[in-house]
């Protein structure tokens, strides 16, 4: 059995191991990545629609290879056929294919200087009090700490005894590529209704003039069956053809309690740091990535891998995203209360009193908590929901 040392080790070379490992490689750690799959990307869960400005905060260039379409805007419908249209004059965001996207991440982790090995997966993990070792099969890795990047489920989080995401709040979900169909390329289409997706939306990203990402998720439900009917519904008279179908899990919960341990760090969605308004990671998540990255090559600088000094990584990333992920699940728990008649209403008077309009001044995909904030002053739609708060609220 071989037996090799680093650094940082991670687990996972989803795109917050690699923006981690970047990272650390750049602030001199020797950084080693595992990832079980045989290539960068694939399998592919995710929706790819990411802003343009999140892209900025990752360091990542918003005209990548990867990027497919740019959007300006969004239209949103609800359960009786309402529709209000949130949209800038230029694009906020992209749709990105995630494989083209993952092995961009991969090629800057490299050039920082970090070590990627594929189709190895961390079948056994053992943190130690001096070390970690963790055991692919055929190789033992030993680290000084681990970068806990698997995604879900986390075999590391549970070998730590953290507390892992609540399976309540873990959505089937499922998309497909159509090419054929009429669509506007500049905006992303919402739909919303427990006939439609109970418990979370359906979506349809513009890939171009003819194509469209199109899936939902939802909460004790067959997707598959849900996705069909909606796509019959949307494009049924249209001659389209359908390309890649892809299924997934989507985390609506929130960050679990405690991202560390001693020579541990959780990131990404094992960390549950995904928006639970829409069930995008790879901004939020790659945020907190980075953060964890910095803080695991200060951890080898100062020979420091104790609780007390990871506890930086949780109070640096709660420090800048902990109000919007209190907002975005306070929105997402009222929101899964609502009937579509109560869903109905408040499109009524959003669109009645062109409250649109804030939430084109106001809002921002990964920073939401300034939009929901403003709306819920507005106080017709504070006494629509105030059955709703209460419940939440007890």
């Amino acid at each position: 059995m071989t037996f090799e040392e680093t650094q940082v080790l991670i687990v996972g070379a989803g795109p917050s191991g690699l923006i981690a490992a970047r990272e650390a490689s750049q602030k001199g750690a020797d950084v080693l990545v595992l990832e079980e799959h045989a290539e960068i990307g694939r399998p592919c869960h995710c929706a790819g629609l990411l802003s343009l400005s999140g892209l900025g905060k990752l360091s990542v260039p918003v005209d990548g290879p990867f990027v497919q379409n740019k959007v300006r805007g969004a239209l949103f419908f609800s359960p009786s056929g309402l529709s209000f249209t949130v949209e800038r004059e230029t694009p906020v965001a992209c749709a990105v294919d995630r494989v083209l996207f993952d092995k961009f991440l991969a090629d800057q982790a490299v050039e920082s200087g970090v070590e990627i090995r594929l189709e190895c997966a961390a079948r056994d993990v053992r943190l130690g009090k001096n070390e970690v070792l963790v055991d692919s099969g055929n190789r033992v890795f030993k680290a000084d700490i681990v970068i806990d990047a698997e995604g879900i489920p986390s075999r590391i989080v549970k070998a730590a005894g953290l507390e892992s995401l609540d399976p309540a709040c873990l959505l089937p979900g499922m998309q497909i590529d159509l090419i054929g169909v009429d669509v506007d390329p500049d905006y992303v289409e919402i739909h919303v209704g427990r006939k439609i997706a109970p418990g979370f939306f359906a979506w349809v990203i513009p890939l171009g003039e003819d194509s469209a990402r199109v899936g939902l998720g939802c909460k004790e439900a067959n997707p598959r069956a849900l996705l069909n009917r909606f796509v019959e519904k949307r494009f049924g008279e249209e001659k389209y053809e359908a390309l890649t179908v892809r299924s997934g899990v989507i985390v609506t919960s929130g960050p679990i309690k405690k991202t560390f341990s001693n020579r541990l760090l959780v990131v990404g969605d094992a960390a549950g740091q995904v928006k639970p308004t829409t069930g995008g990671g790879v901004i939020l998540g790659g945020i907190c990535a980075a953060i964890a990255g910095k803080v695991a090559a200060e951890a080898v600088k100062h020979g420091r891998f104790e609780e007390d000094f990871l506890s930086r990584y949780e109070r640096f990333w709660r420090k800048e995203l902990n109000r919007e992920f209190r907002y975005m699940l306070w929105a997402r728990r009222i929101f899964n209360a609502l009937s579509d008649r109560a869903i109905d209403k408040i499109f009524e008077f959003i669109i009645k009193e062109d409250l649109q309009h804030v939430a084109s001044k106001e809002g921002d995909m990964d920073f939401q908590s300034g939009v929901l904030s403003e709306l819920l002053r507005r106080g017709k739609i504070f006494k629509l929901l105030l059955p709703f708060l209460r419940l939440y609220l007890r």
